[in-house]
């Protein structure tokens, strides 16, 4: 199951009551212990605030967005390898019956978090895989804005053995393209979805630095070494692994790194569950 978690703090919510889901995390890079996260489906399109003291920072309704089945989402940046990670990504992304056509990702600026309720325009991609339709809960943008889906739930090969979680990418040029994207298949990791309980994948979240992916599943947290520069998996260097069933959440659903040595921020479904902190160890080098 992994090693233990360290320093382990749980945070009381304060959050807006609309914000019953906490289905992803996603920390600003630009205000200091804020970060944002989101319903799933049957939900209005809201992107929401906190802070890492659990205390509401803010309510965003995107404009001309549809929440299908918001699941995930991500910081990165909002032109093709700028700097400035100021966009926040949200990943229309959910599909528990492996059933829709097609898949959507909204591109916002991050907003100022001071409190406030507003309103937020956001550019739409519109996707397809390019093996049919998948159910993903996690996704990452690199420095590069390539973007990075993970998928969630178990797939069988020819021959019935058990897949790995495989790994889609969207390139950067594929925004502001009117037609439907395909997102290619390009790696896999070491995480065998439904190969033990609890083992679904519910998010996924770069470290600042670029040099680590966290991937969360409902019982334990994978840290694998990445490429800083695209993003990409170290297939060579097998992922560190920690245990976070001892977090007691009643539905894990998201994290996000408060620092890139090893420190995370975890959410879980259910309006009064409060926010996890916790370190978890980095793979070694």
């Amino acid at each position: 199951m992994g090693v233990q978690p360290t320093s382990i703090s749980v945070v009381p919510s304060r959050a807006r009551r609309e914000l019953t889901e906490n289905s992803a995390a996603v920390m600003s890079q630009r205000q200091p212990g804020v970060f944002f996260t989101i319903n799933d489906s049957g939900n209005d399109p809201i992107l929401f605030a906190m802070d890492t003291s659990g205390a509401d920072r803010g309510a965003w309704r995107v404009r001309g967005a549809e929440n299908v089945d918001w699941e995930s989402g991500s910081m990165g940046p909002c032109a093709p390898n700028v700097a400035d990670k100021g966009c926040i990504y949200v990943g229309d992304t959910g599909d528990n019956m492996a059933e829709h056509a097609t898949r959507s990702i909204y591109r916002v600026r991050e907003p100022d978090a001071r409190g406030e309720t507003d309103s937020i325009d956001a550019e739409r991609l519109t996707y397809v895989y390019a093996d049919g339709p998948h159910d993903v809960e996690a996704m990452y943008v690199a420095p590069t804005g390539d973007l990075f889906l993970i998928t969630k739930r178990r797939l069988t090969g020819a021959t019935g053995m058990l897949r790995p979680a495989l790994v889609f990418r969207l390139p950067p040029g594929a925004w502001g393209v009117r037609d439907t994207i395909t997102a290619q298949l390009v790696d896999s990791l070491a995480i065998v979805p439904g190969s033990s309980p609890l083992r679904s994948i519910t998010d996924a979240s770069l470290a600042p630095d670029g040099r680590h992916l966290a991937v969360r599943t409902y019982s334990q947290l994978f840290v694998f070494d990445t490429d800083s520069a695209t993003g990409r998996v170290n297939r060579a260097q097998r992922p560190s692994i920690c245990n976070i069933v001892v977090l007691g959440e009643a539905q894990g659903e998201g994290v996000t790194w408060m620092s890139s040595r090893g420190r995370f921020l975890f959410t879980s479904e259910g309006q009064t569950e409060p926010i996890r902190l916790a370190d978890c160890p980095l793979p070694a080098r």
